[in-house]
């Protein structure tokens, strides 16, 4: 029986050759956009899942309080993870690891290195690494040695074994003991390299700027409030006196806990690895789940659209005793036939589209082909039950008599159930269609922003991470001062980076004849950096090596500072604040110092007063020879490097294009599934009235007469859609819109201009088969009669 059933179900395929392609190409659509959004999802929602303790492992970071406002950071104190170890016998480990900037060095290779971290030896005990080369027994166990990942190791050393070997960072030599494969994208930590470090030097609490991320391994997976409690007690017990020692009476430090697994997520913390939004990932499962349901709903409706040529043979069975069950169990089978070939056509095409989300994305989805296997039968088994059960079930409930005779016609149930599954697809469609219009304005508006300053031919250099090197840059920006190609430079700390973590402190001053202490980001600038900025001065003036006294006591602020502090008349007014005191000298407008998806914050500029970190050179781009052999002949032993300003200000919307392709690949597949489901519903109602469009033709029916007439039934439907899907749209997007500081306001063309497009896509779908039919020979369609 399964036999005969085989070869039915191939022989209506043959027949029904357009239907079934549209079935097939639909399903291996929705199902390979589906499943690619599931593994990108994955990817993105299993961060660290890859540590065999990862439910064990938790991250310690700072929440140091103010009279002003909490500041929440990443890092702690070096003593912590040796005080945890001492005091709490669930901790079973601890590590600290210390980013740094490294400039390394193989034979005649010179160039700095990004993931560098300098590490103790217990990180192999509660991080899972696999070793390629050496041992993790003692990897880091003795000074100046290090273990490298498989990249770098190719990177540096080709095919050749690293072990043994030695490699020079910052100027000293490290013996590489060991090589560890390649960390997954989706872990947190990007490690490239691990230097041995030993932490046991530090006696202070406070005396280093919180330089080490802590990690903890518990005995069994903790209670995090329950320890949150305890480190409570931890500080008051040992900070507290620190802190009332140097006059800090008013702030606490506090350390908090969380989950390995929790850690990509958790935003908002001074000196972290780039972080993750979960909102992405909500949104594109969403987005699965929409373009699935329209793939089976297609392949639903056209079913019980077509089915009506299949009565005469449900008639013959019943007639000849098939039971309804023997019948169910056919067209179920037919049903697993074309969800068969979906998915393995679907599985095809998720290969190839895996690479291209990798690149896009610079993430790395490795698809097991076991795991796909059982994705591929669980879905097949799903999609048979949900797009295969109705059909059936409508399909063998048809009466033999009215079967054989020709009399059975289509329910007002299953019209309005057609009619209901297209509402919903174009409904989508539209709300798809307004999202990525409103997308591309939103992302288009914030590129033409004006962020109140220059950014065009302004190269940013940094100093390297070496305290000889940087006391060297003075001198460095002087011999370029004297470069007729180089119109300004300005020597400062680490401003204008765009995707950094600046300096902030507790700002002392009066408003209102009241003592005020708020937490302000800080810029540490000379008295170049305005002008080569071009960043409008409101108030007052600028800063200048000139007055002795502006090195400790002058102020710049900006607009957003003061409308914080309530200033009417703000230059003159006494500040201090990060080791400097005096009174504001000047007033700028607010500039984006920051990313333009967040509002400008107070800031405080003053006098560097420290080694230079960084420069920014105002030159043609022509001119970057000239600046790099300047930079070898102070810097021979350090890489030159550098970066535009206007790219450094660009990468803060990489994230959002990459959003914005996604979105609109799946929305366009959405939309081609839609009109893919609506030509074959098209097609098949146009053929059931092949003969009346010949005698309509035959009477003297026209052309434009007849197209009108068979496409105006699904035009009211995609008018309807429109009406019922652009304001939840609107709605919608306007919630996403007020989660940027600066954006659009959605005005009511976007609507109209999403319906049109909505609406003639549709037309375009429905008007292509009509036309056909309408100009068809009225003689070929009626000469059967």
């Amino acid at each position: 029986m399964l036999k005969d059933y085989l070869k039915i179900a191939f022989r209506n395929i043959r027949r029904r050759k357009f239907y079934a392609a549209v079935n097939v190409g639909g399903l291996a659509i929705g199902l390979a956009v589906s499943l690619t959004i599931v593994f990108y999802v994955k990817h993105e929602f299993t961060y660290d899942y890859h540590n065999d303790k990862s439910d064990r492992i938790v991250r310690i970071t700072s929440k140091f309080e103010t009279p002003d406002k909490p500041m929440l950071i990443a890092s702690t104190p070096v003593l912590l993870a040796a005080y945890l170890k001492k005091d709490y016998s669930e901790i079973e480990k601890t590590a600290r690891l210390q980013i740094t900037e490294a400039a390394v060095k193989h034979n005649q290779w010179l160039q700095n290195e990004p993931n560098v971290y300098f590490c103790e030896q217990s990180v192999f005990e509660i991080f899972s690494f696999v070793f390629l080369e050496g041992s993790m027994a003692d990897a880091l166990l003795r000074p100046n040695t290090t273990v490298i990942t498989q990249k770098f190791a190719e990177k540096y050393f080709g095919t050749a074994h690293a072990l043994g070997r030695t490699i020079q960072i910052n100027k000293t030599h490290y013996e590489i003991t060991g090589v560890i494969a390649d960390l997954p994208s989706n872990s947190d930590l990007k490690i490239s390299v691990m230097l041995s470090r030993n932490f046991l030097d530090t006696k202070d609490w406070l005396t280093d700027d919180f330089p080490v991320y802590t990690f903890a391994l518990f005995t069994k997976a903790p209670n995090l409030k329950s320890f949150d409690r305890k480190l409570f007690a931890l500080s008051q017990r040992y900070i507290q006196p620190e802190l009332k020692a140097q006059g800090a009476d008013g702030y606490k430090l506090i350390f908090e806990t969380e989950a390995l697994k929790d850690v990509h997520y958790n935003v908002g913390k001074m000196g972290d690895t780039p972080k993750g939004n979960k909102q992405y990932g909500y949104l594109f499962s969403l987005l699965a789940l929409f373009v699935l349901i329209i793939a089976v709903l297609n392949y639903i409706n056209l079913t019980t659209s077509t089915a009506v040529e299949r009565t005469r043979e449900v008639g013959i069975r019943k007639a000849n005793g098939a039971r309804r069950g023997q019948l169910i169990f056919q067209f179920l089978f037919e049903s697993f036939i074309i969800t068969t070939l979906s998915v393995i056509l679907g599985a095809l095409i998720l290969k190839i589209s895996i690479p291209f989300l990798n690149s896009l994305l610079q993430i790395s989805i490795i698809v097991e082909w076991s795991n796909m296997l059982l994705v591929a039968a669980l879905s097949l088994l799903v999609i048979t039950i949900f797009a295969g059960v109705y059909p059936s079930l409508m399909l063998s409930a048809f009466k033999p008599v009215q079967a054989l005779k020709g009399t059975l016609t289509t329910n007002g149930h299953s019209i309005w159930l057609r009619k209901g599954i297209t509402l919903f697809q174009f409904s989508l469609m539209v709300a798809m269609v307004f999202g990525v219009l409103v997308i591309r304005q939103q992302m288009k508006f914030l590129r033409n922003h004006n962020p109140g300053f220059d950014k065009d031919q302004v190269v940013a250099v940094q100093a390297p991470d070496d305290s000889v090197a940087r006391s060297k840059m003075n001198a460095f920006a002087t011999m370029l001062r004297q470069q007729s190609s180089v119109r300004r430079v300005t020597a400062g700390t680490d401003v204008m980076q765009m995707d950094a973590t600046y300096p902030a402190a507790t700002t002392i001053f009066k408003s209102n004849g009241k003592r005020k202490e708020v937490i302000s980001s800080y810029f540490f600038i000379d008295e170049y950096f305005i002008p080569l900025l071009d960043i409008k001065l409101l108030q007052g003036r600028n800063i200048s090596s000139g007055h002795v006294w502006d090195k400790n006591g002058a102020f710049i602020v900006n607009e957003a500072f003061v409308k914080m502090s309530g200033w009417k008349n703000p230059v003159g007014q006494a500040i201090e604040g990060f080791r400097h005191k005096g009174e504001v000298i000047g007033v700028v407008k607010d500039f984006n110092y920051e990313s333009v998806h967040s509002p400008i914050e107070p800031l405080v500029m003053v006098y560097n007063t420290s080694p230079v970190a960084s420069l920014m050179i105002k030159t043609n781009p022509e001119n970057l020879s000239l600046i790099e052999g300047a930079w070898k002949n102070h810097y021979p032993d350090f890489p030159f490097e550098y970066r535009f300003l206007d790219s450094v200000f660009e990468t803060q919307f990489r994230r959002d294009d990459v959003m914005m392709t996604l979105f609109n690949i799946f929305a366009f597949l959405t939309v081609f599934v839609s009109c893919l489901g609506l030509l074959s519903l098209v097609t098949f109602s146009t053929g059931l009235r092949i003969k009346e469009i010949g005698v309509r033709k035959v009477l003297g029916a026209s052309v434009l007469g007849l197209v009108a007439l068979l496409i105006k039934e699904y035009l009211y439907i995609v008018v309807l859609a429109i009406l019922l899907a652009s304001p939840l749209a609107f709605y919608a997007m306007n919630l996403w819109l007020c989660k940027f500081a600066y954006h659009i306001e959605i005005s009511w063309w976007g609507c109209l201009l999403a319906g049109l497009i909505s609406l003639t896509v549709a037309l375009i779908t429905v008007s292509f088969r009509s036309i056909t039919a309408a100009l068809a020979n009225p003689v070929q369609s009626l000469k059967a009669e």
